[in-house]
Formats: C-alpha cells, structure tokens, sequence
C-alpha cells in the first residue's frame, strides 16, 4: 500500500525500525553510543549484572559478594563515623 503522498513506500513499523538499526546497520555508531539497554538486575557492591532474578539471587550467595559486601559495609561505617567525628566539634 502507498503512503499518503503516493511515493509508494511504506513506513516500518516501530519494530522493523529497531530490527534495522542492529541488523542492517542503518544507524551510525553515533546513534548506537545513546542506547544502553536496561532490563535486568545491577549489582552496584560487585560491578556486576544479571539478567534474570534466578542469577541474582544466585550472585547474592556468594563468596565474592559476600566480601564485596562486608568490605562495603565497613566502609559505610567507617564513613558514617567520621562524619558522626566532624559535626561534633
């Protein structure tokens, strides 16, 4: 079917676009530099992500993030401390 201009091209669908840009590479890299995916869990004590709940439950029991996280919650200590030091003098 033609567009209503008659130019005999019809627009994509929002998902042929997106399907364009990764697979024929019609977008610039400029254009890529701006889409960041986000679908998925974030460990911000390890650096690391998953991308199902299954994973980061998994992840929280172990060793690493357990370390991870005691090491993170001395420093929040320590830092709640000296702030604690500061405002009282």
């Amino acid at each position: 079917p033609e567009d209503q201009l008659g130019s005999g091209r019809k627009e994509p669908e929002p998902k042929q676009k997106k399907t364009l840009c990764f697979v024929n590479t019609v977008c610039s890299l400029s254009d890529l530099d701006y889409l960041v995916p986000k679908a998925g869990f974030f460990c911000q004590i390890c650096s690391l992500f998953y991308a199902d709940e299954t994973s980061v439950k998994n992840h929280c029991k172990t060793p690493l993030h357990q370390q991870n996280m005691e090491k993170f919650m001395a420093k929040q200590k320590e830092e709640g401390n000296s702030g604690e030091e500061r405002s009282s003098r």
